[in-house]
């Protein structure tokens, strides 16, 4: 179902230097589709769906031109709950057209979607929100903090992603 919304997200050629800072993804009956909803130099938001769910993506414009980052050399003595490797990265971005060079550098950004793609196959919500404070790389070792209905993914002590639900069904086992 993720997939299926990157895919009509990727359309959209204009985005391919943005990175995503947040996405809403929520279950229920909508219009398939995708279209931008706001676009300005720096930002864009846009809106894809399914009959059965729908994406909105906050979009920003870097600064300055995204390098490969050292936190995947960094090593946390926290529990690991996961490590994206760059092939699982090369398989998602080819599967859902993802043209976006960052997810091509050495070692690579681990896709937005792929990560949300993840965190809905362990958990059942209706509505799930991902903020992007940093990046994850490609073979980065990352620890999963749940507390009630929000959770946490750090790499090394680093808070990467916050993540919060709606109407959760079940939560992450231990």
């Amino acid at each position: 179902m993720i997939r299926e919304l990157a895919k009509k997200l990727s359309a959209f050629a204009e985005v391919a230097d943005f990175v995503i800072i947040e996405l809403q993804f929520k279950r229920g009956t909508f219009e398939a589709g995708a279209q931008i909803v706001k676009e300005h130099s720096s930002m864009i938001l846009l809106r894809a769906s399914s009959a059965e769910a729908e994406l909105v993506v906050k979009m920003i414009r870097p600064r300055k031109k995204i390098t490969a980052a050292l936190g995947s050399r960094i090593q946390s003595a926290e529990k690991i709950w996961r490590v994206f490797t760059a092939s699982e990265v090369s398989d998602f971005v080819q599967a859902v057209g993802d043209n976006n060079p960052i997810h091509r550098l050495n070692p690579p950004i681990v896709p937005a979607f792929l990560i949300l793609e993840t965190i809905s196959a362990e958990v059942t919500a209706d509505f799930i929100q991902l903020k992007f404070k940093h990046f994850i790389t490609a073979g980065e070792s990352l620890s999963l903090h749940v507390d009630g209905n929000r959770l946490e993914i750090r790499g090394a002590g680093v808070r990467k992603v916050l993540a919060s639900f709606k109407q959760l069904n079940q939560l992450l086992a231990d």
